[in-house]
């Protein structure tokens, strides 16, 4: 399962929940769509329009669109075709941050070290007549929202790093308006990102990392009540622990001073999961796969001051 970790959008929400990215800002936001905006605007490659010189502006608004595919919920078989239109904002002061790497108080704790606040969301799924699911109840859009520390342990050149991120995040879903808690995930990942990728000016990362979820948000996709048994679906009660397994591959180019291409691609690992026995898991493997277009229509006349992080 918009990493809020932009092209982190979004890494990170359960499925393309557990999410969020990376290059996060809307982390693994609209789930893949979300995280694909991992690798949208404010990069510190950015150029700072109107000023002519290579600090981006202190803020930026725009707007962006993402499309591709994703499965229903972890370990389904059925994908659906997404689209999100959605809103972005950047701003980058010297204590507090909101962009591509998520929204944080930029507080000295260690030159290397950094605690920020990570968010991600996923798309609703419903039921179909036929299915794994069918006559049970849909699965809501998923929103969360949760602590992330984050470690650098290597910069072998100027724009690149190797990074360790801790992210725990509380699960909400939206159904008809009304919000329900689901549970927690944890999704530890080791990640590199780098500005200009093999010289080629695009801005790319990559993270890969298991991901562990509570009973509540493993009940919430697996399990199987006694009023929805059938011959082919018996009851099943579902437990938390591990959940899989992901593999994150995200990045951007900037076309002109206001435009940015973008992708975001997810490969979900399932086997061996503890609810792997479940008869609504369906499938060990998952990929996800979103692209889009940023447009920064709107930004401050001043450069940013504090130094710039890297993609």
């Amino acid at each position: 399962m918009m990493e809020t970790d932009h092209a982190t959008a979004a890494r990170r929400a359960p499925h393309n929940i557990y999410d969020a990215s990376a290059m996060r800002l809307f982390a693994r936001a609209a789930s893949g769509a979300l995280c694909a905006c991992a690798a949208l605007p404010g990069t510190a490659a950015a150029d700072t329009a109107g000023t002519g010189d290579a600090s981006p502006p202190l803020w930026e608004a725009g707007i962006a669109g993402a499309a591709g595919t994703q499965a229903d919920y972890p370990a389904s078989d059925r994908y659906r075709p997404r689209f999100i239109p959605f809103p972005y904002f950047v701003y980058r002061g010297r204590l507090f941050r909101s962009d591509e790497n998520g929204a944080r108080l930029h507080a000295e704790m260690r030159s290397d070290v950094e605690l920020d606040i990570s968010a991600g969301a996923s798309f609703a799924a419903h039921s179909d007549q036929s299915g794994p699911r069918a006559g049970m109840p849909n699965i809501g859009y998923l929103f969360q929202v949760g602590p992330n520390l984050r470690y650098i342990f290597a910069r072998p050149r100027p724009g690149l790093r190797w990074q360790v991120e801790l992210p725990v995040r509380s699960v909400q879903s939206i159904d008809s308006w009304h919000m329900t808690y689901r549970g927690l995930v944890f999704e530890p990942d080791i990640g590199l990102r780098d500005r200009s990728v093999l010289g080629s000016g695009w801005n790319g990362y990559a993270s890969l990392g298991p991901e562990f979820a509570s009973a509540r948000l493993e009940q919430y996709f697996y399990q199987v009540d006694p009023q929805y048994a059938r011959p082919d679906r018996p009851v099943y009660y579902a437990h938390g622990g591990y959940a899989g397994s992901r593999l994150e591959l995200g990045g951007s180019h900037k076309l002109g001073r206001q435009f940015r291409v973008f992708f975001y691609t997810r490969l979900d690992e399932h086997a061996r999961a503890r609810n792997e026995g479940s008869p609504l898991f369906k499938a060990n493997e998952e990929l996800s796969a979103f692209a889009g277009v940023s447009w920064a229509f709107w930004h401050s006349r001043g450069a940013a001051t504090a130094p710039e992080d890297l993609p």
